[in-house]
């Protein structure tokens, strides 16, 4: 059945729905600008991608920025196998990678993200909790393939080499069983796939809805990031069952018991399932929760009573439910479905993807639906919708909001309907570590970045070398948050890829940049130099000489008085343009030269 049928079957409301319009919000509550730059990648796999696209972020290796992941696959096909790529986040820039970082695998003949695969979607989670993300692909369409490209892939991440170099991903194919239909030699058609603890035991466990009419499965770790099939005992039938048209799922605690459940959509609901209290790992409670043609369902609180709210994207008009506590069976009691809000038009249906973020950073949970159903070879019918919540009262029902601008509806101020149509799927990021989420859209015809311009611009330049340290590691200076004068924390300058459990300070000044050497490198801040509060490096204590420290230290605190010491004056001033640098101690240099610098950077304070 299609995407048609089904929109057919259970009936298109958005037409129906009277949309009531109350008082507008402010027009410029959060902004974008679109910066092609921001991404380097081979145009079919970038720029002008046309490929179905599905994105996981994550920090992979550990560089203090956040990467992005994007699995494709042929759109509307049930067979057209593409590559994925690996979008390195170079300092802002998503760089891709793949070819350098993601090509390894266990099996002949294999290349890792660089074999065609049909994935659908992918999620992103430490599987063997070394401390390092690792990445698991969900899987469609691949009867009579082999089992390298018909099954779920689990590409570990390998960290960091003996010199303290990211070594990247490795596809082991004996991480996920073979997994097939009872007496067939057919393969689930997987749709999405959702990690998380299901059993106590700390380890994620992957829950993966199907999209044909086979069956749900719940994988379970080992506790050495091996999974086993364990869906007949841990679900029943009914939990498991896919009649077509599962397209996501969730492991989240629903009910707050400190257990996890799941979540998933199918075609007329959205079902919960509960984790059994005296039987952890075990699903005995089932609730339907939703009856309408849910295509897509994500949790988040959306009110700030610290309960899991639900969004569902649909084929008729989009909803969102509210968690209002749970009954004497530990079941949530979901309020009425609740239609977003419009100062003009309406949801136009066919919604796909669903997130719940705080794009503005106020502290109230916003949403985002996608507009393209993958089932229809139309690219062209829907515009992705980002719906405001503007807050109120903690614990009371808000309004999700789709505002409109001078020129119709927009969603966000830089944002225009033609720039946010046809669009697959987001990845939600702060690219340029200043403390707002920023956005990749994977659109029918293209990938495009948008950055988020609300904030205080933190006008960063990096420049100057490191000096490579005893462990043949390169020091990288590095920042997060914006550097406003008003803040009284929040703007940190960290130091990446430094010798483990050693002290490190950081230089600055504010008198320009420099070239002069010092202690085997170069000191790259202008004197007179300054130095902030001695800190331990942390990191990893085995093995003893490694390159896992991280330096963290808050100029905005520093700067405000609040961590001690005498900052200059100059760095509560707006508009002053400060020059910061790593200094840190390492033990396997000969004195003078005991030590290892980062390269530097500048920046300048916003009001």
């Amino acid at each position: 059945m299609s995407g048609m049928q089904r929109a057919v079957s259970f009936g298109v409301v958005a037409g129906a729905l009277a949309q009531v319009a109350s008082a507008q919000f402010n027009n410029n509550w959060v902004g974008f600008n679109q910066e092609p730059a921001r991404l380097v990648a081979a145009a079919n796999l970038g720029a002008l991608d046309t490929q179905e696209k599905d994105y996981g972020v994550g920090d992979f290796d550990r560089d203090g920025w956040v990467d992005v992941i994007c699995v494709r696959k042929e759109p509307f096909s049930t067979a057209g196998r593409r590559v994925n790529v690996l979008f390195m986040n170079e300092r802002g820039t998503l760089v891709d990678r793949t070819a350098q970082f993601a090509t390894g695998a266990d099996v002949v003949g294999d290349q890792g993200f660089l074999t065609p695969t049909n994935d659908r979607d992918v999620t992103i989670t430490d599987v063997n909790l070394d401390g390092w993300l690792d990445v698991v692909t969900a899987t469609t369409y691949g009867d009579g393939l082999p089992k390298a490209i018909n099954h779920p892939r689990v590409y570990i991440n390998l960290g960091q080499g003996p010199t303290g170099n990211w070594l990247g991903f490795f596809y082991e194919s004996a991480r996920i069983p073979t997994l097939l239909n009872a007496g067939s030699p057919v393969t689930p058609d997987f749709c999405a796939v959702s990690a998380g603890d299901v059993t106590g035991d700390g380890y994620p466990d992957l829950y993966f809805v199907d999209y044909g009419e086979s069956n749900d499965r719940l994988l379970i770790n080992d506790g050495n990031g091996f999974f086993t099939d364990q869906t007949s005992t841990r679900l029943t039938a009914s939990m498991s069952e896919s009649v077509g048209f599962g397209t996501s799922g969730e492991i989240r605690d629903l009910n707050g018991d400190g257990r996890n459940d799941l979540v998933k959509d199918m075609p007329g609901d959205v079902r919960a399932f509960y984790n059994n209290p005296n039987n952890q790992g075990f699903f005995l409670i089932q609730q339907n929760v939703y009856g309408g043609a849910g295509y897509h369902v994500a949790s988040g609180d959306l009110n700030r009573d610290g309960r899991l709210d639900l969004v569902v994207s649909d084929d008729g008009a989009d909803r969102y439910l509210y968690n209002t506590g749970n009954d004497g069976l530990g079941r949530v009691i979901w309020g009425p479905a609740m239609v977003f809000d419009f100062v003009t038009g309406f949801d136009d249906g066919f919604g796909g993807e669903a997130h719940v973020v705080d794009f503005d950073g106020d502290g109230w949970n916003d949403v985002a639906i996608t507009d393209v159903d993958v089932d229809i070879p139309n690219c062209g019918s829907g515009r992705l919708h980002i719906y405001r919540n503007p807050g109120g009262v903690v614990g009371s029902q808000i309004t999700l909001r789709e505002e409109a601008g001078t020129s119709g509806w927009r969603g966000a101020v830089g944002l225009m309907p033609g720039d946010l149509s046809s669009t697959h799927d987001i990845a939600v990021l702060d690219i340029d570590n200043d403390g707002d989420l920023d956005m990749v859209l994977g659109r029918c015809d293209s990938t495009n970045v948008w950055m988020n311009t609300t904030s205080c611009p933190a006008a960063v330049a990096f420049y100057c070398t490191a000096k490579v340290n005893s462990l043949g590691c390169t020091p990288e200076i590095g920042f997060r948050g914006e550097p406003s004068v008003s803040a009284t924390s929040g703007f940190e300058i960290n130091a990446h890829f430094v010798r483990n459990q050693k002290a490190g300070v950081l230089f600055y000044g504010v008198n320009g940049p420099a070239n002069t050497p010092f202690q085997g490198g170069v000191m790259c801040v202008q004197g007179p130099v300054r130095r902030a509060l001695t800190i331990d490096s942390g990191g990893a204590a085995s093995p003893a000489d490694n390159c896992s420290g991280v330096y963290r230290f808050d100029m905005a605190a520093f700067a405000a008085g609040g961590l001690g010491g005498t900052p200059l004056p100059a760095l509560s001033v707006s508009g002053t343009t400060v020059n910061c640098q790593f200094w840190g101690r390492d033990p396997g240099f000969a004195p003078p030269n005991n030590t290892t610098l980062s390269d530097a950077l500048s920046y300048t304070t916003c009001p």
